[in-house]
């Protein structure tokens, strides 16, 4: 029996909170039902019986949007998030990613990979036993998150940043940390995450003092 890692935090993700609770159920099935590459062999007849009403192959596609690429004639569904969430980054010499990395082949469906799960190959040449590294990823682009994509990672890291602030700092100053182009906004919001904790303990601190200071002030006025 197949186990795979879950995540956790889901339930908090908006992708996921606007999903009907049937296709909730749907989603949720195709992630344990898909091989270890991402891949699901889509079965309309055997999916309706395990969760329990109809279901039409012709509106499944336009459900989950993004979430699934649907190929070879719409008989296979490839699922990009299950390979960055239960392997990170692909490696050519573990025997566990190699199996994933030739159906991705087999399937030319590595194009499909965000930017973040780096695929690494080692070929050797035989002439001269020359190992050569390549880098098969594309360096990832950033794309600007809209308020709604800050306050759900927010909600996700159950932090007390504000979303609204956050977004307008960074849109009045081009994207930049820095002098530098950003190139992961939810790392920029860790930081802020830290900062405002910071603060919070320093604001704690002060308050005490202050609260320690005025009792001493009432004892020697008493």
């Amino acid at each position: 029996m197949a186990k795979r890692m879950t995540d956790t935090d889901k339930w908090k993700k908006r992708f996921v909170r606007e999903l009907t609770p049937q296709h909730k159920l749907l989603w949720f099935y195709i992630l344990d039902d898909c091989n270890h590459a991402g891949i699901w062999e889509v079965d309309i007849d055997v999916a309706s019986i395990r969760v329990g009403f109809d279901l039409s192959q012709d509106d499944l596609p336009s459900l989950f949007g993004d979430k699934v690429i649907s190929f070879d004639n719409g008989d296979k569904w490839f699922i990009p998030d299950f390979i960055e969430y239960q392997y990170g980054e692909l490696n050519q010499n573990s025997n566990v990613h190699k199996s994933v990395l030739n159906l991705l082949n087999k399937y030319n469906l590595e194009g499909y990979l965000k930017g973040s799960q780096r695929v690494e190959s080692t070929l050797k040449d035989k002439d001269t036993d020359i190992v050569i590294v390549k880098e098969k990823a594309k360096a990832k682009r950033f794309t600007k998150p809209t308020i709604e994509d800050i306050k759900e990672y927010c909600i996700e890291r159950n932090n007390f940043v504000d979303a609204e602030k956050f977004f307008d700092y960074y849109s009045s100053n081009g994207w930049k940390v820095g002098k530098n182009p950003m190139k992961d906004w939810k790392a920029s919001v860790r930081t802020w995450e830290k900062n405002s904790t910071s603060e919070q303990s320093k604001g704690k601190v002060q308050q005490s003092l202050d609260t320690w200071q005025e009792a001493r002030q009432m004892i020697n006025n008493g």
